[in-house]
């Protein structure tokens, strides 16, 4: 039983990050693989558990930053083509709005974990700036927001940045 105020993962999210890593041909190791057995998609998890199952990574790989981004954009492609991210999106730069808003990272996130907000976006210029205070890592957040805007089709060039502030991310589309 966990505390009301614990932050939580949805089974989903853990799911996506597994098949992610299965169509990457990323190995992740044994504890990866304990931390996903018996794993309900319907279900809420401890935030934790996603730590832990991130940072087997760490263990498998020395330079993990471009497998992270990597993750990240698998995980939004997934989501989009065999979730519900279809139904939801249809161009590339509503997944700004949705990701940052109240039902997009809220959809499998709860409890205290920071924010995910746009602070400005410019369609015309195809820029946008993301302020997060959230535990993820940045270079998994920069891959969910390229591959969120990649995944309708009508974008060709996504390039996310997080070289400044550690807490934004500058979107570049077009």
């Amino acid at each position: 039983m966990t505390d009301e105020t614990e932050p939580m993962v949805h089974g989903t999210l853990m799911a996506g990050f597994a098949q992610a890593c299965i169509n990457l041909n990323i190995v992740a190791g044994r504890r990866a693989a304990d931390l996903l057995t018996d794993l309900d998609v319907a279900r809420w998890y401890p935030l934790k558990r996603w730590f832990e199952l991130e940072q087997t990574l760490g263990a498998s790989y020395t330079d993990v930053e471009p497998i992270r981004l990597k993750l990240g954009i698998e995980m939004m492609t997934l989501w989009y083509h065999r979730g519900p991210g279809r139904d939801i999106i249809r161009r590339g730069a509503d997944f700004l709005h949705f990701q940052t808003g109240s039902t997009g990272i809220a959809s499998v996130i709860r409890g205290p974990v920071g924010s995910f907000t746009l602070r400005e976006f410019d369609a015309a210029s195809g820029r946008a700036v993301v302020h997060s205070t959230t535990p993820f890592n940045r270079k998994i957040e920069c891959g969910v927001l390229i591959g969120g805007l990649l995944a309708p089709g009508d974008i060709d060039y996504v390039d996310v940045r997080n070289d400044g502030d550690p807490d934004l991310l500058i979107a570049e589309f077009h």
